[in-house]
């Protein structure tokens, strides 16, 4: 069974849209989330509904207690290297992330990385949600929620739904 390891901004953009499952059913693996990551996600910060969302995810993957922050990195937040410390040391199939810095170390080092849009994007091609929808949710994160992508990255998106 293949591993997963999820970093915090795909989990927060994912339970903004009600589309945390995804994470199951487009990569089809055992999902583990770092205890320092649950901190980090269900602070004073989240919103109401996010958080009954991201509480109900949790119930269904595994919380690690490892908080080994020693990746030598003086750009990535505590908790991003955590998250790569554990990534590497476990050699996980899939690490879902979307920091730039921390999905180029980790595919460095043989690790599969998907982010929020890779996510939304699997579910169009594994015929879970339409592409329409998905340009919805596209739209909402950037719009709505203060998801920031480069327009380069969002005509990326939109040529993957439209199946180019």
């Amino acid at each position: 069974m293949k591993t997963i390891l999820c970093d915090a901004s795909p989990l927060i953009f994912l339970a903004k849209i009600d589309q945390l499952e995804l994470i199951f059913e487009v990569l089809e693996g055992e999902v583990s989330v770092l205890q320092v990551i649950v901190d980090e996600i269900c602070s004073e910060s989240a919103n109401e509904i996010e958080l009954m969302r991201l509480r109900a995810f949790l119930k269904s993957v595994e919380i690690v207690d490892f908080s080994d922050s020693e990746y030598p990195s003086e750009t990535l937040s505590k908790n991003d290297r955590s998250v790569l410390n554990f990534a590497i040391r476990n050699q996980v199939d899939w690490l879902v992330a979307d920091e730039r810095l921390l999905r180029r170390i980790a595919i460095e080092n043989k690790i599969a990385v998907i982010g929020t849009f890779g996510i939304l994007i699997g579910a169009v091609r594994k015929n879970l949600r339409t592409a329409d929808e998905v340009q919805t949710m596209v739209d909402d994160l950037v719009g709505k929620h203060g998801c920031r992508i480069s327009i380069a990255l969002y005509q990326q998106i939109i040529k993957a739904l439209e199946g180019d």
